[in-house]
C-alpha cells in the first residue's frame, strides 16, 4: 500500500464476492474519454454469481440502463464513501421489488431513481445483487467503484480492500515516444514525435535531441493467473537522478475524466489502440494527482552531454520496474511549418470556424489541446444538407461545442429534421458503413439546425426522420403457452425514446434483453390477473422526433 494513503487504512471494507478474485481490469486505466473508475472483478465467465455489500450502508440509488452501468446499485456508507456495484443481472428481492414499484408507478422500464436512507438499509456482507454481462459489458463481471460521497471522487477499492488479491509481478514497459516541443525541440532530426520500443529493457537506438522534448511511456501491469493487461499506478521519469515528473493515480475528481486524452496520447490510441501516457504536463491538463517540477516535466536538451533518463514503474502492491535510456545533446536547427489554409484552435481561448453552410463554436477551455482545423464540405452529404467537417480525425472536446448548418431541402415537418455524425473507426477514419450513424438532437431555426457536439473530428449533416419505430413480434406463436412476450423494438434514424404495453388498458412492464434491441414480458411477473380469456394487448413505441408506432393484437390469458 501507497505511503500517501495509509489514512485510509483505517477505514477497510469487505469482498463484494466470495471467491478468489482476479480482475479483468483494475483502477485508473486510460480509456477514451474517461479513467476506468474501479475493479472489473471477473465472475469466472458466469453470470448469477452472488454479490454483497462491502459495508454498512443503504442502498441510495438504483439505476436501470442508464450510460453503459447497465443494472446497477448504489449503497452510502457512514464513513463517508458511496460503494457502486454495476453490470449486474438482477438485484436481491427486496431491492427488485421497490424498483418494480417504482416502474410501473411511472411506467416505464428504464429508471436512474433516488432513494431515502430508510428505503433499503443493508448490512455488511449483505446480499444485494447477482452479477451479471448488463449494459457496456463486453462479458460477465463485476464492475466495483468507491467514491467519497462528498466530492464524488473516485478511489481505488484496493485501498479499502487490500487482501482481495495479491500480486508479485511488476509493470512492463513496452516503449517511449518523444515529443518535441513545436518551434522548440528537435528529437533525431525531426521536429515530429517519434516511438522507440524496447528491445529486453533497452533501448537500442542512437537517441539525439535539442531544446525542449516531453516524453511518454507505452507500458503495463500484470498480475499473475490472468493474461490481462492493466494500467499503472506510479509512474517516475528521471533526469540525471532528478525527479522531472511522478503520477500517483487516485482520488479522480469526476470533472477531470476527460482529461485522460491529455495525459495520454489520444490521437495516437484512437489510430493504434495503444495509450502512450505523457510524462510531461500540458495546459489543459489539471490533474491532481500528477506532481512536476516548474518545466512541467518537459526536458530541456540545452547542453552537448549525454542525459540519462530513467522511468520507475510500481504497482499497487510496491512491485517496482526501472527502464534507463541515454539521449545525447546535440544542436540541431529548430524548425516547425505550420499546415497551409488551416486554423488554429486554442485551448484558453473561444474559438470559431465555418464555411457558408456550416459555423462552429468552441467555447474557451472548450478545447483540450490546441489543435490545427480546416472547416470542409466535402465530407458524404446528406439529401438535405452537404457533409460538413473540421479535421480528418477525432478531436474530443472538453465542453460541447455549438454547431449550426444549413438545411438545403424544404421538408414538410421541420420537427422531423435532426443531425447526424459520421463516428470514426479505429483506423482513424470516417467510417461508410450505415451503423456509423448517431443521431443529435438539435433544433430548426431560420433555415438551419443548431445542437452542440462533443467531437469536432467527425462528420456532420442534416437529415431527416418520418419513419416510426419497428415493433416485430417475435415467437407469436408460444406466447400464450409459455406465457412469455418477446418483441423486437428498434429505430435506425433517429432511436427508440419510449416504449410501453397494456394489457386491456393496463400497463405491464417489459424489460430489456440484453446486447439485443428485444424486450420481454413474463405476464406471471405482470398485476394483470390470469382468466384465460381473450385480452388486448397494446404495444406503443416513440422515437426522438416523435414519430410513433402502436402495435394492436389480442392475446389469450
Amino acid at each position: 500500500m501507497m505511503l500517501s494513503n495509509l489514512i485510509l487504512a483505517a477505514v477497510t471494507y469487505l469482498s463484494p464476492v466470495h471467491f478468489d478474485v482476479l480482475l479483468a481490469g483494475n483502477f485508473g486505466e486510460p480509456r477514451p474519454n474517461h479513467f476506468h473508475g474501479g475493479l472489473d472483478i471477473k465472475t469466472q465467465k458466469v453470470e448469477g454469481k452472488a454479490i454483497y455489500s462491502i459495508g454498512d450502508g443503504y442502498v441510495c440509488r438504483v439505476t436501470k440502463n442508464v450510460g453503459g452501468m447497465g443494472n446497477a446499485l448504489y449503497v452510502r456508507h457512514p464513513e463517508g464513501y458511496t460503494s457502486v456495484y454495476a453490470h449486474l443481472q438482477r438485484f436481491a428481492p427486496a431491492i427488485e421489488a421497490v424498483v418494480r414499484k417504482w416502474q410501473y408507478q411511472h411506467q416505464q422500464t428504464d429508471l436512474d431513481l433516488k432513494l431515502e436512507a430508510t428505503a433499503c438499509p443493508v448490512t455488511r456482507g449483505q446480499l444485494i445483487a447477482l452479477s451479471g454481462d448488463t449494459g457496456a459489458s463486453m462479458g460477465p463481471h463485476l464492475h466495483l467503484e468507491i467514491h467519497q460521497t462528498d466530492t464524488w471522487n473516485i478511489v481505488d477499492p484496493l485501498e479499502f480492500i487490500p487482501d482481495l488479491l495479491t500480486d508479485s509481478i511488476p509493470p512492463k514497459a513496452h516503449a517511449i515516444m518523444a515529443y518535441p516541443m513545436e518551434g522548440e525541440g528537435m528529437f533525431c532530426g525531426k521536429d515530429e514525435q517519434q516511438r522507440f520500443d524496447f528491445d529486453n529493457s533497452v533501448i537500442t537506438d542512437t537517441l539525439t535531441a535539442w531544446g525542449k522534448v516531453g516524453f511518454g511511456i507505452f507500458a503495463d501491469d500484470y498480475m499473475q493467473g490472468s493474461e490481462n493487461r492493466y494500467g499503472i499506478r506510479y509512474t517516475a521519469l528521471y533526469v540525471d537522478g532528478k525527479e522531472v515528473f511522478t503520477s500517483n493515480v487516485d482520488n479522480i475528481p469526476m470533472d477531470c475524466h476527460k482529461m485522460v486524452n491529455v495525459w495520454g496520447d489520444y490521437d495516437y490510441y484512437a489510430a493504434n489502440q495503444v495509450w502512450f501516457i505523457r510524462s510531461y504536463v500540458l495546459p489543459a491538463n489539471k490533474l491532481p494527482f500528477i506532481k512536476t517540477g516548474p518545466n512541467k516535466g518537459v526536458v530541456n536538451f540545452s547542453e552537448q552531454k549525454p542525459y540519462q533518463l530513467t522511468y520507475v514503474l510500481c504497482d499497487f502492491f510496491g512491485n517496482k520496474a526501472q527502464y534507463s535510456f541515454v539521449v545525447y545533446g546535440q544542436p540541431q536547427d529548430l524548425k516547425h511549418e505550420e499546415p497551409a489554409d488551416s486554423i488554429r484552435f486554442i485551448h484558453g481561448r473561444e474559438n470559431d470556424a465555418g464555411t457558408e453552410g456550416m459555423s462552429v463554436m468552441v467555447p474557451k477551455g472548450g478545447m483540450m489541446r490546441d489543435t490545427w482545423v480546416k472547416a470542409s464540405d466535402k465530407a458524404r452529404p446528406s439529401k438535405y444538407s452537404k457533409g460538413y467537417m473540421l479535421a480528418q480525425k477525432s478531436i474530443p472536446l472538453f465542453e460541447k461545442a455549438r454547431l449550426r448548418l444549413k438545411v438545403e431541402t424544404e421538408v414538410e415537418d421541420k420537427g422531423k429534421l435532426c443531425v447526424v455524425s459520421l463516428r470514426r473507426n479505429k483506423k482513424n477514419e470516417l467510417d461508410p458503413e450505415a451503423e456509423a450513424r448517431m443521431y443529435i438532437p438539435a433544433t430548426y431555426k431560420d433555415g438551419w439546425m443548431e445542437c452542440d457536439i462533443d467531437d469536432i473530428g467527425n462528420s456532420y449533416a442534416v437529415d431527416y426522420d418520418d419513419s416510426p419505430p419497428k415493433v416485430l413480434p417475435l415467437n407469436q406463436s408460444n406466447w400464450e403457452s409459455e406465457e412469455t412476450l418477446l418483441v423486437d423494438v428498434k429505430d435506425d434514424q433517429t432511436g427508440v425514446a419510449r416504449f410501453q404495453a397494456f394489457i386491456d388498458g393496463q400497463f405491464v412492464l417489459f424489460d430489456h434483453v440484453k446486447k439485443s434491441t428485444r424486450m420481454v414480458c413474463s405476464l406471471k411477473d405482470t398485476p394483470v390477473e390470469k382468466k384465460g380469456a381473450e385480452r388486448r394487448l397494446l404495444l406503443k413505441a416513440l422515437d426522438n422526433v416523435g414519430n410513433e408506432t402502436i402495435y394492436d393484437t389480442t392475446i389469450l390469458y
